[in-house]
């Protein structure tokens, strides 16, 4: 058996700032693959940068049904181990990620045919609309199978093991980057593809790392099993994952869906206005990096303190990350006064798009001070077995905050406006947020231990209960 690491013992500073240097190297790969195939095709001019802005929110929707299946593994799976029952660490991997397959491949048939008009919804037409499509219809190919690593790497993480998911994730970063210039400007016997390489590239380079990570979690992690013990089984490991994963993917595609109207509303400014945020939503995403991967080190450490019923430790766990993220998001904040327009140069030559980008960098990330606590908090929540709050954190930003106050900030002051709204609903969802589950820990905290509640906390639901032949 792969050496799972306590996290119920020693310093939870300590297992923080363990885990989060490669958690960190995870996300700077998953940020790649959006930021290399943006930067190369905005060498391609102006239409098809705005192209990828509008296939941004779609890509978005459909990884975040993967990512919700992964967080209910990485949930189950550490809550498991916390409660020390190691053959349901081994079902719930080994069905999810069959759980995974099938559910995306059902998204991709579904996908090619809706694809066109979803991205006219979207706002796109003309030649972004075109160029839209090609990308989305050869990326959607590779959906299946490159989502299993991702699902896969969750249970990973789970164990207390960050190392090797973030050199999964890095070498299939590193080969999109070697890929994307050879496919979308050609090279020797391979033609230029434009937009369409971009997303071969990007879809090869996830196969590539599919086949090492299935051979990390059978060999090296042990987190699979070859054992089938019956229909009922599969589905009741299901259960138990989806209870965590329909709630979590179905508010993430909150998400995406808000900012698809987003997008459209900016769409009214024009191409460029398109173009320049897209490319500062990639920027973004960077300094969200090690808030993001401090924050998903919560569900390995509170799922498995949760399980042992240390209470004490994940509100300490909690509040410490919440603090780093805080202090984090200022100094974003601070550097983007005089990086942000060189920052934006890297994506455009045009002094109007360079100007867009700048503003929205400095706008955004004044609401990111506080949005840290919200992500946080999102998977403390999903980490104690409580998704629907998750959830809830996630509906408020999205359709509560975000939507109306980028409607009203572009009616009363334009493009700038839209951004405005954006980074205020990013600020108030973070203090909703922190209000939210230091009410919920307080609550806790006069219950019985976690333990001794096993029917409300350790189990799903009786319908979604497996036998103990499986488990």
């Amino acid at each position: 058996m792969h050496n799972q690491i306590d996290l119920t013992q020693g310093s939870v500073a300590r297992h923080v700032w363990r885990m989060t240097p490669p958690m960190a190297v995870a996300f700077f790969a998953m940020m790649a693959f959006n930021l290399a195939d943006t930067w190369f095709v905005s060498r391609l001019g102006t239409e098809p940068l705005a192209a990828m802005g509008f296939t941004f929110p779609i890509v978005m929707i459909i990884f975040s049904i993967a990512m919700g299946i992964g967080i209910g593994v990485s949930s189950c799976v550490s809550r498991a181990i916390g409660a020390q029952d190691q053959h349901r660490v081994k079902h719930l991997t080994t069905y999810s990620l069959l759980l995974t397959f099938l559910v995306m491949s059902i998204l991709t048939v579904v996908g090619f045919p809706l694809l066109p008009k979803l991205l006219v919804v979207l706002g796109a037409k003309g030649q972004p609309l075109e160029l839209a499509t090609t990308y989305l219809l050869t990326w959607l190919i590779f959906v299946p199978l490159g989502a299993l690593p991702m699902v896969g790497n969750n249970a990973i993480r789970a164990t207390g093991d960050t190392l090797r998911p973030g050199i999964i994730m890095s070498v299939a970063a590193i080969v999109n980057v070697v890929l994307d210039p050879i496919f979308i400007f050609g090279w020797g016997p391979v033609p230029a593809m434009g937009v369409r390489g971009a997303a071969l590239a990007t879809g090869l380079s996830r196969l590539v790392t599919l086949a090492w990570s299935l051979w990390l979690l059978h060999f090296r992690c042990h987190l699979l099993t070859t054992k089938w013990t019956g229909w009922r089984d599969l589905f009741s490991a299901w259960g138990s994952v989806l209870h965590i994963a329909l709630p979590s993917a179905a508010t993430n595609m909150l998400m995406p869906l808000s900012m698809g109207v987003v997008t459209k509303f900016i769409a009214g400014y024009g191409a460029a206005a398109v173009a320049a945020t897209a490319a500062g939503q990639r920027i973004e995403q960077f300094t969200y990096l090690l808030p993001m991967a401090m924050g998903s080190t919560l569900v390995p450490i509170i799922g498995q303190n949760w399980g042992a019923g240390r209470i004490d430790r994940v509100r300490e766990v909690w509040v410490t990350t919440n603090w780093y993220g805080v202090a984090y998001g200022v100094l974003c904040l601070l550097l983007a006064v005089p990086l942000a327009r060189p920052l934006a140069g890297w994506f455009s030559t045009d002094p109007y798009i360079t100007h867009l980008i700048a503003r929205y960098l400095l706008i955004v990330l004044s609401g990111s001070i506080l949005l840290h606590a919200a992500v946080h908090t999102g998977f403390a929540f999903n980490a104690i077995r409580r998704p629907f709050n998750a959830s809830g954190l996630l509906i408020i930003r999205s359709a509560v905050l975000i939507i109306p106050l980028t409607w009203l900030g572009g009616h009363w002051f334009g493009l700038l406006g839209v951004y405005a709204g954006m980074g205020i609903s990013s600020g108030l969802s973070g203090l909703i947020a922190m209000l939210w589950f230091s009410r919920v820990i307080r609550r806790e905290v006069a219950l019985p231990p976690p333990k001794q509640r096993v029917g409300t906390l350790q189990r799903p639901p009786k319908w979604f209960e497996p036998s103990k032949q499986a488990f």
